[in-house]
């Protein structure tokens, strides 16, 4: 590999480790009425410069390697390019009959650098290894912020980090009522607490498989310190739905753990959840009041965010309706909110609904939705094929020959970080159905089609 594929590479690292931090430019204030919505207006992020530049130096790699390292189509996941190609067109359709065609553009502009990173990702060589330690590192850096932000019981205000400030006295702020007292959920340097609980729960997935595959000491120690801080870092955002997503990757994991004769990957899961949950029951005892009133959900704001929700999704019904065969367009959701409603309301009043496959059939269309599923039902497809009687056979085998060769090593990677990304994979599926920020939100965007490349690269590299 020379010089340019290498600085490609840790570029690559460093845009991934960077990309929770929000530092953006915003250049142009969308309104709905006379106040300004963050779903109307226009940023450019740091990261997309840096992006950007990758971008472009991937692409005269590419051209200086043609044969060798570089190829923009693997025939292995043409399936997935053809329903990504035709997915993209719908969705040019839609800004093209969109109520505002201006926000159209920005959020397609959203998606195909989503597409492009996909791309890069499943035909550029790198480590998994090195980008599972930058996952791991960034994750962390965000639990020692999302731990000393509750700590403190504010978020403090940094221009150049983009983040913004957040104190639980004042309204529209995450906080949590109970005891008399407003508890301030962690937003890290994400815009919002679900957003940080989500990357959490995936960066601690990624943990879990490079704990599995660490062969030295030095590297099972950090990675096992790590592991209590991020767990913490995730318990004080106070997210559900990144827990339930947590749960569904763990149980998921466990299914192909505890499926393997291998006696000493069953003992090392077996201590992790151990670590899980004594840290999370030490947490319950000294946090129960807060915890308790989010699962109860019997407090004023619990019931409120309840209320909001199923509003959202009469509303969604009611776009679908009128919109179904072209939809409203990208990033047109919460203008069609405003144009339909006769008693016009505060901008903050028009949020998205919380399930990213109804935004998209509300947006796209019928046609982008059925594109949309298709994508996943074909993972799904992907994932059912993939024999785990067969592979962890093959796995036993190798492992008898393991001192003497390097298969077993290359074989026991692959099936790691196959069976991880899948289970990151079904925690996305999780938050989709609860959230919108991967619909929404530049980070949510460019997470997601960053693991689902990653995935996707897997499944073309096992057999």
């Amino acid at each position: 590999m020379n010089k340019l594929a290498k600085i490609i590479e840790y570029l690559f690292y460093i845009f991934v480790f960077l990309l929770p931090w929000q530092t953006r430019w915003i250049w142009h204030s969308g309104k709905l009425g006379e106040e300004i919505s963050q779903y109307l207006s226009f940023s450019l992020y740091g990261t997309e410069i840096l992006f950007f530049v990758l971008i472009v130096l991937a692409l005269i790699y590419s051209l200086k390697n043609k044969d060798e390292e570089f190829s923009f189509l693997n025939l292995k996941l043409l399936d997935f390019y053809i329903l990504l190609i035709l997915f993209f067109v719908i969705s040019l359709f839609s800004v093209v009959f969109a109520q505002d065609s201006y926000v159209g553009f920005y959020y397609l502009i959203k998606l195909l650098q989503g597409f492009a990173l996909l791309v890069f990702i499943i035909n550029f060589k790198f480590s998994y290894k090195k980008l599972g330690w930058v996952i791991v590192l960034a994750g962390l850096v965000q639990a020692v912020l999302s731990i000393f932000q509750f700590m403190m019981q504010k978020v403090f205000t940094s221009k150049w980090l983009g983040i913004a400030e957040q104190l639980p006295q004042t309204l529209g702020v995450s906080v949590i009522e109970a005891g008399g007292l407003r508890w301030l959920r962690s937003y890290a340097a994400l815009p919002h607490p679900n957003i940080a609980g989500g990357f959490l729960a995936i960066s601690l997935i990624i943990l879990i498989i490079l704990i599995f595959l660490a062969q030295k000491n030095k590297e099972r120690v950090f990675l096992w310190l790590f592991l209590p801080i991020i767990l913490a870092g995730l318990f004080f955002t106070f997210s559900k739905g990144a827990w339930l997503a947590l749960i569904i990757g763990i149980l998921f994991l466990s299914a192909f753990v505890f499926s393997s004769k291998d006696k000493i990957t069953k003992f090392i899961f077996s201590q992790l959840i151990g670590v899980v949950f004594t840290v999370i029951a030490v947490l319950f005892l000294i946090y129960q009041t807060p915890v308790l009133t989010r699962l109860k959900g019997e407090t004023r704001l619990e019931q409120k965010s309840y209320t909001e929700r199923s509003l959202y999704y009469d509303q969604a019904k009611t776009l679908i309706e009128n919109n179904w065969l072209k939809g409203v367009g990208l990033g047109n959701y919460t203008l069609a909110l405003y144009n339909q409603d006769d008693e016009k309301q505060a901008a903050w009043a028009y949020q998205p609904v919380h399930n990213v496959f109804i935004l998209v059939v509300t947006e796209t269309g019928i046609l982008g939705f059925i594109l949309f599923v298709l994508l996943f039902l074909e993972s799904f497809k992907r994932l059912w094929r993939f024999k785990i009687d067969h592979h962890l056979k093959l796995l036993n085998i190798f492992s008898l020959f393991k001192k003497a060769t390097h298969i077993f090593d290359t074989y026991h990677r692959k099936f790691f970080w196959f069976i991880g990304l899948a289970a990151v994979f079904l925690m996305f599926l999780v938050v989709m159905f609860f959230d919108h920020y991967i619909w929404t939100q530049y980070f949510g965007i460019m997470f997601f089609w960053l693991m689902f490349g990653l995935w996707l690269k897997q499944v073309s590299l096992m057999k």
